[in-house]
């Protein structure tokens, strides 16, 4: 039986494919999608979620192939009318051949996509923001396996990321409890690390058998990861060392698709041969389930975990506010 109740927000196209990324704040949102052929570019697109009550206020539209939001923590200052985006820059030669040139990250204005800072040697994802803003990680540009840390505001790197072996796939910085300005990294290494960028060095390691990693989220109080890897979950307390876990086909009766943690920890998004739903972290047990018009393809959580944003393959996006049955 569904536990929870999720309420249509909004349901507006945005794009005529599919929407392989999008963000959330409780402010705004942005959908990262490719353009139909011949152009097949990649663009972000942003939208307050304040302008206009029911609908996505469209706001500013640029290229770019991923997207991330400033916490809405950080609301209040400069830092909550920006957003850091990768984009990739691209040279054509004759016979309409392109080549990669480079990649880069950029902090952007949120209502014009105006670039406003370069982060120099940044050019893959994740990207992720500590939770004041005042930090950025990225993907190192020519060095898969490494993160780098630069300041938001100088664009002046800071910190680095350089034990795992293998691509990062996943970041975000975790709680006070853990050491705020550390970051904690899933990489197809087989490791979940936490790290200490000024130092560069490990300040916890989980080692797992998959290769696989697929979802990462930091409780913003108290000492949890939620990962998962493959289709198993993990729960890692690093300061006790306590590391819970079970595979997703022992709870669940419908095969799904981790898309999205919810930034308290207490649930996982999944796509869904039927649509999507809600799985409770602590057990495993779906706790609400939809079926769509269209495949699911991406999810995000608002900062509290009321609201959640769906991008569909058709280019849809649906804002749906969450509730407990029984709390109204």
């Amino acid at each position: 039986m569904d536990r929870l109740s999720l309420s249509l927000r909004c349901r507006q196209a945005c794009a005529r494919s599919e929407i392989t990324h999008i963000g959330l704040t409780d402010t705004a949102a942005l959908a990262v999608y490719v353009s139909p052929p011949p152009a097949s570019l990649s663009w972000v697109d942003t939208f307050s979620l304040t302008r206009k009550p029911g609908k996505l206020a469209s706001l500013s539209k640029s290229s770019g192939s991923y997207g991330a939001f400033p916490p809405s923590s950080a609301v209040g200052s400069s830092s909550s009318t920006v957003y850091a985006a990768l984009k990739d820059w691209t040279i054509r030669v004759s016979g309409g051949i392109e080549y990669c040139h480079s990649s880069s990250v950029l902090i952007r204005d949120l209502d014009s996509g105006k670039t406003l800072l370069e982060l120099k040697d940044a050019g893959r994802a994740p990207i992720a923001w500590s939770r004041d803003a005042r930090l950025v990680a990225a993907g190192e540009a020519n060095n898969p396996e490494r993160m780098g840390i630069w300041d938001a505001r100088t664009g002046s790197r800071v910190g680095r990321v350089i034990s795992h072996i293998d691509a990062v796939t996943h970041a975000a910085f975790a709680t006070s409890d853990v050491g705020s300005g550390n970051l904690v990294t899933l990489s197809r290494d087989g490791t979940l690390r936490l790290t200490d960028p000024s130092t560069s060095r490990t300040v916890a390691r989980l080692e797992l058998a998959s290769r696989n990693p697929r979802a990462l989220a930091v409780a913003p109080h108290g000492n949890t990861i939620v990962s998962v890897w493959d289709s198993s979950l993990y729960v890692w307390l690093p300061r006790s060392g306590d590391l819970t876990s079970y595979a997703l086909s022992a709870t669940r009766q419908a095969e799904g698709w981790p898309l999205a943690i919810s930034p308290d920890c207490r649930y996982v998004a999944c796509r869904t041969e039927e649509g999507f739903d809600l799985m409770e972290v602590s057990s495993g047990v779906v706790v609400f389930a939809m079926a769509t018009e269209a495949i699911v393809t991406a999810a995000a959580f608002s900062s509290d975990s009321s609201v959640l944003l769906l991008g569909r393959m058709d280019g849809v996006l649906e804002l749906w506010d969450i509730s407990e049955k029984g709390s109204n």
